[in-house]
């Protein structure tokens, strides 16, 4: 195996770009959608004692695809919860390996994840899929879940091949460390 080399992934800085552009703008546009609905929604039923019909299910739509378009960006930026504790009490090496471990079972689950909502979205009609005031069909939204999971994938698949080169993973948006 090659030395190590703390240099970024190109690539990563691609995907990087990639997921900052869908987070940003559907993401940004599904989160406007909702906060303009909920204004919405909240001045008729206060000012005018009149709620609307069917709002929840706009809300319901809204933020599971807030959530499909930002998830990649979230994973990859380091917005997602996570415990180090095995690096406290290993080395680098080992860390490294394991890291690419969960990247590889993570991408897995992820396309069986992707699957699922696939084959979910094609039976969501056969089965009464419908949001429960104004019965929307659920299944552009499967496929939409489908899509951020499987960008999601991606990511872990990017940063597997980019741990197994030696590369650091940070990269322009690489992981937080905030905390």
């Amino acid at each position: 195996m090659s030395e190590k080399t703390n240099e970024a992934d190109p690539a990563l800085a691609f995907l990087d770009r990639l997921v900052g552009f869908i987070a940003l703008f559907a993401g940004g546009a599904m989160v406007l959608g909702l906060a303009v609905l909920i204004v919405v929604a909240v001045t008729f039923r206060y000012v005018f004692n009149s709620p609307i019909f069917g709002a929840d299910d706009f809300n319901q739509v809204f933020l599971v695809s807030t959530v499909a378009f930002a998830v990649a960006h979230s994973g990859r930026t380091g917005g997602q919860v996570v415990v180090e504790i095995l690096s406290i009490v290993s080395g680098p090496n080992i860390t490294r390996w394991t890291d690419i471990l969960v990247k590889f079972l993570g991408s897995i689950m992820m396309g069986l994840l992707v699957w699922m909502l696939i084959e979910s979205g094609f039976n969501a009609a056969a089965y009464g899929e419908t949001t429960s005031s104004l019965e929307i069909t659920l299944k552009p939204f499967f496929w939409i879940l489908a899509f951020g999971m499987a960008l999601y994938g991606l990511v872990l698949i990017f940063e597997m091949v980019a741990l197994i080169r030696g590369r650091s993973l940070s990269g322009s948006t690489g992981p937080s460390n905030d905390l």
